[in-house]
């Protein structure tokens, strides 16, 4: 009989999962990109839409320090370098993210200047 385990989750999937959360949370249509489906190569991992405002999310993983003292992390290819110019030479908003507390911070603070006393909506 065959068992299937699990998929193991990776750091860069666990942040994308909580800024997808998150996103839904505050109301955003969100959008993932698989790399290789006939996208664009360096196209950002998540587009979000809410009220006519698009925002691209590419996500990274989190950068943590190896027994060697080397930090690694997720870096941006020169494919993503130059799709992300390309969108901010639009004023699209891009934002690249390895932190999914930083990322709604930076979301709470990009809907209350859109949306001034109606942008925040917290748990808690």
């Amino acid at each position: 009989m065959r068992t299937f385990s699990a998929k193991k989750v990776t750091p860069e999937k666990e942040v994308q999962n909580a800024v997808v959360k998150i996103l839904r949370f505050h109301g955003w249509m969100t959008q993932r990109n698989q790399a290789g489906l006939g996208n664009t190569k360096g196209r950002p991992d998540l587009e979000a839409y809410k009220n006519g405002l698009t925002l691209f999310v590419e996500v990274k993983a989190p950068k943590r320090e190896l027994k060697d003292g080397r930090t690694i992390g997720g870096e941006l290819s020169e494919y993503q370098v130059e799709y992300i110019r390309k969108l901010k030479e639009q004023d699209m908003t891009v934002l690249v993210v390895d932190d999914s507390e930083k990322f709604l911070v930076w979301l709470e603070e990009i809907q209350e200047r859109l949306w001034p006393g109606k942008g925040i909506r917290r748990l808690c």
